[in-house]
């Protein structure tokens, strides 16, 4: 089959260049992105993906150790061509796809993925979620990709604002605070415990880590010195966030309790939490905002202390 393009191809290709992103090293934002996507969307595969004249180039990849493939046949290649998500759930009796690398070479038989489109309405690539069984994705999970999408864009539309401006519209940023404290984090999903233990401690955080409320309480009991913050999901085995809060409260009454979920509108009891202290992030959420709450809830009350530093 001829592999279709975009209206506004040249265009697009010379949008896509002026990013500068085609052969550029792997970043640890566009990592963390595709990794939520993976794990947002339950999928052992997730790609942040830019397609040229003739290859798609991965920018970020969970789960799959490729740099490029063949534009011809790709899922990408379709994807640029919509306006929301594409959603391929049998490529294998698809006439697109049955002969594409991804479907003959890695058994990819499910793909999802959302095109990121710029400012001006060109389609660059596309944020992609697979997986080698099928697979199906709720309207949560496709919302979640959108916003995903929408944060990628936002990222690459920053980058190429300062890259156009002249030296003297630059404008100098101040350097990124070395934070500091002891953080416990309650998470039973390894990936996204994994990825929040990663970003708290390359801010500068000491990390008590644990899998679910009864691994925490331990650390709780036998930690000797402070603990700052409790970074806990709501829902998790054994008991959950809101239980976990109430017994460490018990034995450590000043510690503060930041809590991560999807599913906030189940437990109406946790914005009564905050009148007490606890804050609250809704996921899907980016490193970056995950240190900015830490750093806000880590701050309520110094200013009216005057401890603020």
């Amino acid at each position: 089959m001829q592999l279709p393009l975009p209206q506004n191809e040249n265009s697009r290709l010379e949008s896509l260049r002026s990013f500068r992103l085609l052969g550029t090293s792997r970043e640890q934002v566009f990592d963390d992105i595709a990794c939520l996507a993976a794990l947002i969307c339950d999928a052992p595969v997730a790609v942040i993906a830019f397609i040229d004249e003739q290859n798609v180039w991965f920018k970020a990849t969970i789960g799959l150790e490729l740099d490029e493939i063949p534009r011809d046949g790709s899922f990408c290649a379709y994807a640029i061509l919509q306006s929301d998500v594409l959603i391929v759930s049998d490529p294998l009796s698809d006439q697109r796809f049955m002969s594409g690398f991804l479907v003959k070479q890695i058994g990819i038989q499910f793909y999802a993925g959302i095109p990121l489109v710029t400012d001006d309405a060109h389609p660059l690539g596309a944020l992609a979620v697979m997986d080698r069984v099928p697979h199906l994705l709720t309207e949560e999970q496709r919302d979640s990709l959108r916003i995903l999408a929408r944060r990628i864009m936002h990222e690459l539309e920053l980058r190429r604002g300062k890259e156009f401006q002249s030296p003297h519209q630059r404008i100098h940023l101040a350097p990124t605070r070395h934070l500091s404290g002891t953080v416990l984090l309650v998470e039973d999903s390894d990936n996204l415990r994994n990825l929040l233990h990663r970003t708290l401690e390359g801010s500068g955080f000491s990390i008590l880590s644990a899998a679910d409320g009864a691994e925490a309480l331990r650390l709780c009991q036998q930690h000797d010195g402070t603990i700052d913050l409790v970074v806990s999901d709501i829902v998790m085995p054994r008991f959950n966030g809101l239980e976990l809060e109430e017994r460490i409260r018990t034995i450590r009454p000043e510690t503060k309790f930041l809590f991560i979920t999807g599913f906030g509108e189940l437990f109406p009891e946790l914005r009564e939490r905050t009148k007490y202290g606890a804050s609250i992030l809704e996921k899907p959420f980016l490193p970056s905002e995950l240190l900015r709450k830490v750093e806000d809830t880590l701050n309520q009350g110094k200013a009216a202390t005057g401890t603020e530093g």
